[in-house]
């Protein structure tokens, strides 16, 4: 998946309309490139190539696995890396192909990096590295879309000063976040009614241990 991010983030907005194109008609293959080139006006060049060719099936995939909303969050994550942020800004708003909702979440994405698993190990403490394991331990923990962080309300504060945030959705399902001092997630995940009381288990591990 990393490796396809990478490959997609490389191509820039061709790419990204490349995803977006696949998801909207279902196409793959030489149809797919033909489509995005279709929206872009732009020569072959942009997306010829049998590597680009080979990129669509594993699109594909990736849209059954993941959906289309984290698949761009994830090549926004990494194309706010080298790129400036402002242009990714005014590309997102820019295209018609966004819904409102999607377009301020992952300009949120640009912005602060809001939903990139980018908080690399080097530049979080031990304390809150012993929490995310905790939690990741948890049976049936399933990564949380970042859309939900913000519905989240703070519950511990480790001795770090991350907060160990909740929100419980309207179904009942159990998120838990991480956010560092600065209100920024670092962790999401999400536990079904039969995993409740790992999570729980969890809590009171990391109030006795990491407050």
């Amino acid at each position: 998946m990393d490796e396809l991010v990478k490959k997609i983030a490389a191509l820039g907005l061709p790419g990204i309309i490349l995803v977006v194109t696949m998801a909207a008609t279902g196409l793959t293959g030489a149809a797919a490139i033909t489509a995005a080139l279709a929206f872009l006006g732009g020569p072959a060049g942009m997306l010829g190539g049998i590597a680009v060719l080979g990129l669509t099936g594993l699109i594909a995939d990736a849209l059954t696995k993941v959906g289309l909303e984290d698949l761009l969050t994830a090549i926004y994550c990494q194309r706010r890396l080298s790129e400036p942020h402002g242009k990714l800004l005014d590309e997102i708003e820019q295209l018609s192909l966004f819904d409102g909702d999607i377009k301020e979440r992952l300009k949120q994405t640009v912005t602060d990096g809001c939903g990139c698993s980018a908080a690399s190990a080097a530049n979080i403490s031990d304390v809150t590295l012993e929490a995310r394991a905790i939690l990741e331990a948890v049976p049936g923990m399933t990564p949380a879309h970042h859309r939900d962080f913000n519905s989240s309300n703070p519950i511990i504060r480790l001795r770090d000063g991350t907060a160990v945030r909740a929100w419980k959705n309207p179904l009942g399902v159990d998120h838990i976040f991480l956010a560092d001092p600065d209100g920024k997630m670092i962790y999401g995940g999400f536990v079904g009614w039969i995993h409740s009381e790992g999570l729980n288990q969890a809590m009171k591990q990391m109030r006795s241990n990491l407050t």
